[in-house]
């Protein structure tokens, strides 16, 4: 949890105050032995990371024609730190938006290795590593925190909401579906040039950097 009063030091020092408590959980994240592809032809390597999200969205319901909604906002990072997470945490709850990150290891990954949602509380906001799951086969798909014990979902209007956790036992076959209806949206941001495209920040330095 990182609480709003922590930031308010000097807005110069905030991101040592959020790094301070923060290091922890950011280094659980991002130090994951985990293979991703490489583009090492980098020219399209905005449209990957926009392709990528749009097709999240587009999974969580988000409509095709709508523009992103206000209340949930979205970025991709190379290669993750501690400053960088920092200052899309200060971000978020300095708009009250919840936020959206997919985590690259390098400026050549095509593929996110780790997606983190800023969700923002009373007190400030959290970060929880997450991954999309179906709850039922017509309705949009949910996030669930990595270790299954939260699950959120997108209402109406487009706001994160917390939802029950499906069953145990119905967590692999809920896996599979949702992992197989994302490489479809993927598949058909290809095709879709007509459709809206999400204002994705590509994150590259610190706080600086994640202005939307």
């Amino acid at each position: 949890m990182i609480e709003k009063n922590e930031q308010e030091p000097g807005r110069e020092n905030a991101p040592a105050e959020f790094g301070r408590n923060l290091n922890r959980k950011i280094s659980e994240m991002t130090n994951t032995n985990t293979n991703t592809n490489t583009n090492t032809n980098n020219e399209c390597g905005e449209q990957h990371r926009q392709r990528r999200m749009m097709a999240l969205l587009k999974v969580l319901g988000c409509p095709k024609n709508a523009p992103v909604p206000s209340g949930l906002a979205c970025a991709a990072v190379d290669e993750p730190n501690d400053l960088i997470l920092c200052g899309i945490v200060q971000r978020a709850i300095a708009n009250r938006r919840d936020t959206l990150v997919h985590c690259y290891r390098n400026i050549g990954a095509t593929d996110p290795f780790l997606t983190v949602l800023v969700l923002c509380t009373t007190n400030g906001a959290e970060l929880l590593p997450v991954e999309i799951i179906e709850h039922r086969k017509p309705e949009p798909l949910q996030l669930i925190t990595k270790d299954s014990t939260r699950c959120f979902r997108l209402d109406d209007r487009f706001l994160l909401h917390e939802t029950r956790v499906p069953s145990k036992v119905r967590l692999p076959r809920a896996f599979a579906a949702a992992k197989a209806r994302y490489d479809v949206a993927l598949a058909d941001t290809l095709r879709d040039h007509a459709g809206w495209h999400p204002p994705v920040v590509t994150v590259e330095g610190g706080p600086a950097s994640t202005a939307a």
